[in-house]
């Protein structure tokens, strides 16, 4: 880390001395660029946001797409805590400032703990202030997808009424992890990406860097949708008839150099804190796997994952939405809309290449930065059928695809089923076993907590005010 921050120090004097020989400073430069990024965040980007909405008749949609999404994720926020996310309160949220940098395993989120800890400071430590982050992050993306269909000259309404009841996107915005927060600023990465693309600049490569950098903060694993973004924005560069140098120069080199460099400083007090980066980069969940090994379960894995991202959508529904991709792809081609019919080339193609390079099977939720753009693909096929109809039978496909979402959020709600998910452990009963046990518990008891019920059990118990004491015997124990 030293020799990183000494050779960094290095290059930024060379690059002062070379910016006073043309009779300028580099912190003048950097003033500029500055002032540059607000100016594409007023001009461009903003702009761009406000555009989305000038349609009456897809903001009324959206709307109450919105409305859908948040009343199943407000839902779903006071489920049990589950295992991954007890861990992670207990373990680096409800402990002192350092340890919200400790990252022993992959289980710190370190962004999320960071919010986490402001909102429970706030609000105090209860499931739904601890989970809000990535209810907020979960909600946003609502929006976010609409926006980002209305960027690229699409409807916007069925990716935001899919975003919206999409089961395991549920999940994660009322679970207290990263990945909804991941999957937010991935699109986010892509919306930015898509204004600062009409118009290279130092400055726009700054603010696209601004976003990856955060992502890599909250979850090492955005390395596969940064790849895949980067992919995508170089491909449609060029074919916008870009110049190469002009590429390189303003988006390619100065976005990775600059995403490398956010990315280390925010990751300093980490490094100092867990003494190295071993625990980042090598630890027992990343570490690569012999490749007979990881070959064998490749195939398995990704069938798991489809199994997984699919749960509880009806397979009509699902076989509708496969069609009105390929459908999106096609109409992409009719329309030389490359943005929309590279979009998922380029992410299939660079995430491929990070896991093969790396050659670790990871988690299936690692891929859930995958859903959005599918359903904007999605999104692609169905405003190529609505484009070709009447304004009545428009209506009628767009209170369809209202019904299709009903027919998956509702029984969700009726069955509770996003509760029941074995996602990262679950033992619903650990609130009424705490409740049990903490009038009978005396300071010499122990108890014999088994995977995954333990940390789950053990947050109930400090969150009925079991003595500290005694929880600190059980997290040692368990």
């Amino acid at each position: 880390l030293l020799i990183t921050y000494g050779s960094g120090l290095l290059l930024l004097a060379v690059l002062s001395y070379i910016y006073s020989l043309n009779g300028t400073t580099f912190i003048a430069q950097l003033n500029k660029h500055s002032k540059g990024l607000l100016s594409t965040l007023r001009e461009e980007v903003i702009p761009s946001i406000q555009h989305c909405f000038d349609s009456g008749n897809e903001t009324i949609w959206f709307i109450l797409a919105l409305v859908i999404g948040t009343g199943l994720r407000g839902y779903f926020l006071a489920q049990p805590m589950r295992y991954d996310e007890a861990f992670t309160f207990l373990s680096f949220v409800n402990q002192d400032f350092l340890h919200l940098f400790f990252y022993p395993l992959p289980n710190n989120h370190v962004l999320y703990t960071i919010l986490a800890k402001v909102s429970t400071i706030i609000w105090g430590g209860h499931p739904a202030s601890i989970r809000l982050t990535a209810f907020v992050a979960g909600v946003g993306l609502i929006p976010l997808i609409f926006c980002q269909c209305r960027t690229l000259k699409q409807s916007g309404v069925f990716a935001s009424i899919a975003v919206a009841v999409f089961p395991y996107l549920i999940l994660y915005a009322t679970n207290a992890k990263g990945y909804s927060l991941l999957v937010f600023l991935t699109l986010g990465l892509a919306f930015i990406g898509t204004q600062t693309a009409k118009k290279p600049s130092i400055s726009g490569a700054m603010l696209f860097s601004s976003i990856a950098a955060l992502g890599m903060f909250t979850i090492p694993s955005m390395l596969f949708p940064i790849a895949s973004i980067y992919c995508w924005l170089t491909c449609l560069l060029f074919i916008k008839g870009q110049p190469p140098k002009t590429i390189l120069y303003k988006f390619v080199f100065p976005s990775g150099l600059m995403t490398i460099v956010f990315t280390i400083i925010l990751y300093t007090p980490v490094i100092f804190v867990s003494n190295g980066v071993k625990s980042i980069i090598a630890n027992r969940f990343v570490q690569s796997q012999p490749w007979q090994e990881f070959l064998n379960q490749a195939y398995p894995h990704f069938q798991n994952t489809f199994s997984i991202f699919s749960r509880d959508i009806p397979k009509a529904i699902l076989l509708i939405c496969m069609i009105l991709v390929i459908i999106g792809l096609y109409g992409s081609v009719k329309k030389r809309n490359w943005a929309i019919l590279l979009i998922l080339p380029s992410i299939l193609f660079a995430s491929g290449i990070v896991f093969l390079i790396k050659h670790r099977i990871p988690c299936p939720r690692t891929w859930i930065y995958v859903i959005p753009f599918i359903l904007l693909v999605a999104d692609s096929g169905f405003t190529y059928i609505t484009e070709k109809v009447s304004h009545e039978i428009q209506s009628f496909f767009k209170i369809a695809a209202f019904i299709a979402g009903t027919l998956i959020a509702v029984p969700l709600i009726a069955t509770n089923k996003i509760t029941n998910y074995p996602d990262t452990g679950v033992f619903p009963e650990a609130q009424m076993v705490a409740q049990y046990l903490k009038p009978i518990m005396t300071t010499n008891d122990t108890i014999d907590v088994r995977l995954p019920a333990d940390w789950p059990t053990y947050f109930y118990l400090w969150y009925y005010g079991v003595p500290e004491l005694k929880a600190k015997t059980n997290l040692e124990s368990g």
